[in-house]
């Protein structure tokens, strides 16, 4: 295909501002690589210096950059020049540091259910605070939460609030994504509001159930803070937790409970009735799939 040239006038001005184009891309790094690559001379330039120009000026501001807080563009979206068939053509791409925080997030996929916001899901052990008065018993519970990996059972990490029990499950869950495993991340209190208040939404209950029985490892956290009824307590959790028993499926819990007092604590529903056989029988569940940790520390909270 042959390519049309167009015999245009420029005025003194628009010829200066050529000139001093075709100056710049004649002694600048980026477009002499270009051109040395592509098997192109001056007469190329001459020809596309507007162009080449603009791409050598936006190419020298990418390789000072520190990073995607600090991009002059679409975010770490710039622009590439390439031939084809003979034309300059623009191609829309990535950036570097787009490219690495767009590869890092990839495991997020692997999140089924979570209930939190996106700076959890890049909670990791390495994030510890160890100039904290209890940074020894941290690590010890740390150390315990990773090998759990390679055990039957999850943890079941109890302690009073505010101490980093969330944030340790927070990191042992993205732990388990990056390497691939399906998870889901809930909070005990908000799954029992969904699922009550998805009562009229069809399908709702069933397919959020059906996640948390069926994905790799499953987090509860803060189980014992919802409101305790035999509804949620028989139709949901038992289930539930039966199901991931008989499945050999890891799961993990925070609770400001011990085992005693959750099994305590579900005894007794919000109107008053008391049944320990089936709080019994819950906590059997808990206990088959969970080991039980308590985390001493400090509440950060306050």
């Amino acid at each position: 295909m042959e390519e049309i040239k167009w015999n245009i006038q420029l005025n003194e001005q628009q010829e200066k501002t050529r000139q001093e184009n075709i100056a710049f891309c004649l002694h600048d790094a980026f477009v002499l690589n270009f051109l040395k690559e592509n098997g192109l001379n001056e007469s190329f330039v001459k020809e596309h210096s507007a162009k080449l120009k603009q791409w050598a000026e936006n190419k020298a501001i990418c390789a000072k950059c520190q990073g995607l807080d600090h991009c002059q563009f679409d975010h770490g979206k710039t622009f590439e020049i390439m031939i084809d068939d003979g034309f300059l053509t623009q191609v829309y791409s990535k950036c570097r540091y787009l490219k690495e925080e767009e590869e890092k997030s990839q495991y997020l996929k692997n999140y089924r259910l979570f209930h939190g916001n996106n700076d959890m899901k890049l909670r990791d052990f390495s994030m510890l605070d160890i100039k904290r008065s209890d940074s020894k018993e941290l690590l010890e519970v740390s150390k315990l939460l990773m090998q759990s990996e390679h055990q039957r059972k999850g943890i079941y990490l109890h302690g009073k609030p505010g101490i980093g029990k969330t944030f340790l499950m927070n990191c042992m869950a993205n732990l388990y994504v990056k390497k691939g495993k399906t998870v889901a991340f809930v909070n005990s209190a908000t799954l029992i509001s969904d699922l009550k208040n998805g009562f009229g939404v069809s399908g709702m209950a069933e397919t959020t159930l059906n996640v948390l029985k069926n994905c790799d490892v499953l987090f509860l956290d803060d189980i014992g803070g919802e409101s305790i009824s035999a509804w949620s307590r028989d139709e949901i959790l038992m289930p539930l937790l039966n199901e991931r028993m008989e499945k050999n499926k890891k799961t993990y819990f925070t609770s400001n409970y011990s085992f005693n007092e959750l099994e305590e604590h579900f005894s007794i529903d919000s109107r008053g009735n008391v049944d320990r056989i089936k709080a019994n029988r819950l906590m059997e569940r808990i206990k088959a799939v969970s080991a039980e940790k308590n985390l001493k520390g400090v509440n950060r909270r306050l």
